[in-house]
């Protein structure tokens, strides 16, 4: 029994069940203090420049049941790009102060890898079918006393989100590369770098 609940919980954070079937992985997340790059970000009709402190990840893994074809699974990792200093223990806890923003983009790897697989070179386009594809964008910021999140609109064949992320390096603690996506008045653009953590 709880395994069936980890598995519904994981799908109703990822939002992705109903198109390719249940969920899994141990979604450990880590970060590490980066700095020096910028992302520029528009949301709600506002410009803002995204002063990257630190950047993370989420591991997790999406098991897919596809209509006439054998089961199969995928790795799903979740960048984090923040102007703060990131919880190592969760990237994604709420944000606390105004002046705090933070951009997570939730990247499907390619067929048979899972929550353990390294990220991988390549581009990776939001109107991908299945795998190797940006699923989900949101834009996080705080105001009026709370955390605001402004999603991305990439549901199933409906997929308005225009651009890609490009990983272009792949070290045994680092990941860099570009985003560049826009959907109607929202955008991100601009180079990231995550740290990861050394293997144990």
């Amino acid at each position: 029994m709880k395994k069936i609940y980890l598995i519904l919980g994981l799908c109703l954070f990822l939002g992705a069940c109903g198109g390719g079937g249940g969920g899994g992985g141990s979604n450990a997340s880590t970060s590490t203090t980066v700095g020096g790059s910028k992302l520029d970000v528009k949301a709600g009709g506002k410009d803002s420049t995204l002063n990257v402190k630190s950047g993370g990840a989420s591991f997790s893994g999406m098991n897919y049941s596809i209509p006439g074809k054998p089961a199969t699974k995928a790795s799903i990792h979740t960048i984090h790009i923040a102007n703060y200093d990131l919880d190592g223990a969760n990237p994604a806890k709420a944000l606390a102060t105004p002046d705090q923003m933070r951009v997570d983009i939730r990247i499907i790897g390619e067929e048979g890898t899972w929550d353990t697989s390294p990220f991988k070179v390549g581009t990776y386009n939001p109107k991908a079918e299945q795998f190797n594809k940006v699923s989900n964008v949101t834009i996080v910021t705080f105001a009026d006393g709370k955390q605001v999140e402004t999603r991305f609109d990439n549901s199933s064949g409906n997929k308005k989100i225009d651009g890609d992320v490009k990983i272009a390096s792949v070290t045994a603690d680092t990941v860099s590369g570009e985003v560049n996506l826009t959907e109607g008045d929202k955008s991100v653009k601009g180079p990231f770098t995550l740290k990861l953590p050394a293997k144990k």
